[in-house]
């Protein structure tokens, strides 16, 4: 090979390489020379750290102690915050596998408490949606089917509240599922079914029936106050009369448990 004709057809190419070896060793031996130091004590400090971790014990015993009793803390105080935030519906409005299937319960409950509420409506001069709030179409799955019998559940109590009050007219009921169980990023930390009344009449009555719902369980598994979300009370078209709106909430806490591997 003849290197002048070699060195004539390549020469661009062999400065350009020659070049770039030469600023490399150029910065190579600035940054010895400006950072070396700093490189040599993040190394030994490195090497400490990982020796540290290697040999010595992060916690101790009585850090265990201490985390544990926390967690014991944490865990109480979740379960205080549940009772009385969520929703618990009585026996014969959860789905039992003993009772047949989640349809036939639906609609035995359904038609149980319908046939109830409206003879005692009727026998008080109380006027009274005759679907309850239900859907038109009967839920087919058993998720919904289980969120419309506990919903149910506390439009029965709102009615015997009701009763008990002596309103005059529910003007509507409507239950709403959290509209979030069907989106991608799920209910959160708490699921909302919505049930709402629209009661009118005379205002002492619809005052006696918020005040009943906070009223403390008569009985075990009779319930608790219910929970409000809203509430307005605005005159009706009538002088002497008032409409009351309120939002009750059927809440499902949705609670994940944090594991240690």
């Amino acid at each position: 090979m003849d290197l002048n004709n070699y060195w004539q057809e390549n020469k661009r190419f062999l400065l350009t390489i020659a070049a770039g070896l030469l600023v490399f060793f150029i910065g190579w031996m600035l940054i010895g020379r400006f950072f070396g130091d700093e490189l040599g004590r993040q190394r030994l400090a490195g090497d400490s750290a990982a020796r540290k971790l290697r040999t010595d014990a992060m916690y101790t015993p009585s850090d265990l102690s201490d985390a544990q009793a926390e967690n014991e803390a944490l865990k109480a105080s979740v379960d205080v915050l549940q009772k009385s935030t969520a929703f618990h519906a009585r026996s014969q409005f959860v789905l039992d596998p003993k009772r047949g299937s989640p349809n036939t319960q639906y609609f035995a409950v359904v038609s149980q408490v319908r046939e109830e509420l409206l003879k005692l409506a009727g026998r008080n001069n109380l006027r009274l949606p005759e679907d309850l709030g239900l859907p038109a179409l009967s839920p087919t799955r058993e998720s919904d089917i289980a969120r419309y019998l506990e919903a149910l559940d506390l439009v029965d109590r709102g009615v015997r509240m009701a009763l008990a009050a002596q309103c005059e007219r529910i003007d509507k009921i409507d239950i709403k599922l959290d509209p979030r169980l069907t989106s991608r990023e799920g209910v959160g930390n708490i699921e909302r079914t919505r049930i709402v009344f629209v009661i009118s009449g005379k205002p002492a009555p619809l005052v006696e029936f918020l005040a009943l719902s906070q009223q403390p369980a008569a009985a075990e598994g009779s319930g608790g106050p219910l929970l409000i979300e809203k509430s307005d009370m605005l005159p009706a078209r009538a002088g002497n009369e008032a409409a009351l709106e309120v939002t009750f909430l059927a809440a499902r806490l949705v609670l994940q448990e944090a594991r240690v591997e």
